[in-house]
């Protein structure tokens, strides 16, 4: 991306968050958390990838990113007097930054965002999971999941590349801060990679999470075990147990690795990776959709 297209990208964040923050001036949730969506996904893309944004611009991209997720939770929630969201006043005071950010070569942030984050990072159960991690590795890794870059390849060997599309449900929006946590198993259970959690799914409608997100299989597929299989667990926040809870799963079976969209039954908990105790989650046609991508 050279410095013109650069320009044009940031032009078009500095619209969107207009137009986003006069929705929420004008009380106009549904619109407003619909733009700031939009903002989070190009923010959390371009904060990730090997832009030419420098790593300072990105932090600075992944606070401003987690800073309009935190108000989205704030405006959809039940009772926003218990979100420590980011209110509307200081997500205005990050404007100049966005606008500006081609010109910004430090990490300097103007909000005091540790409240908001604590409150994100209790939601998803993963306190002792971030106890050694610095700050912005701990807001990085929530706002954007533990999804690992695509694996270097390796001659004669394939590379399996999962789109998680979306899953099916009877009742979406009982589900908070929904995600999957995908791992790879081989016959008797035990772990082949590392599990992979997607970031909070920030998309629904009325039947459907929406996922839409690619996820890499860390091993070559000649270099897995007979028997394995990649498994995917649907996982919610639930406030009156202050968890993360496994709501169902699902798997994907090495005879069913082919190119193209696969469409998955899904299980009651809780997960079995032997896969010897497997009953329906739903009589109901609803399903784990997933397109299949093989590299070599």
């Amino acid at each position: 991306m050279d410095e013109n297209e650069m320009t044009a990208v940031v032009t078009c964040w500095k619209k969107t968050f207009k137009t986003a923050t006069d929705f929420d001036v004008w009380g106009q949730r549904v619109e407003a958390v619909d733009m700031y969506k939009r903002l989070s996904k190009e923010l959390h893309q371009h904060a990730n990838s090997y832009s030419r944004f420098s790593d300072s611009q990105r932090k600075l991209l992944q606070k401003i990113a987690f800073c309009i997720d935190s108000r989205q939770r704030l405006l959809l929630s039940e009772k926003p007097s218990q979100v420590a969201g980011v209110s509307l006043n200081d997500l205005q005071r990050l404007e100049s930054i966005l606008s500006n950010i081609l010109c910004h070569h430090t990490s300097e942030f103007p909000l005091d965002i540790s409240m908001a984050h604590m409150q994100m990072k209790q939601h998803m159960g993963f306190r002792q999971k971030f106890e050694s991690q610095s700050e912005d590795d701990k807001q990085e890794q929530y706002v954007n999941g533990s999804l690992l870059p695509r694996p270097l390849p390796v001659a004669g060997m394939t590379l399996l590349t999962v789109w998680v599309e979306k899953i099916g449900l009877k009742d979406v929006a009982q589900y908070i801060d929904p995600f999957l946590t995908v791992s790879v198993k081989d016959a008797e259970g035990k772990d082949m990679t590392t599990s992979q959690d997607t970031p909070v799914a920030s998309d629904k409608d009325d039947t459907c999470i929406q996922f839409n997100m690619d996820v890499y299989i860390q091993k070559a597929l000649e270099s897995l075990p007979p028997g394995y299989a990649v498994f995917f667990e649907l996982k919610h926040y639930k406030p009156k147990k202050r968890a993360v809870s496994t709501r169902c799963w699902s798997f994907l079976e090495k005879d069913e690795i082919k190119e193209g969209p696969v469409v998955l039954e899904l299980y009651k908990k809780p997960t079995d990776f032997h896969r010897r105790n497997i009953s329906l989650f739903t009589v109901k046609p609803l399903y784990l959709h997933l397109r299949l991508k093989l590299f070599r």
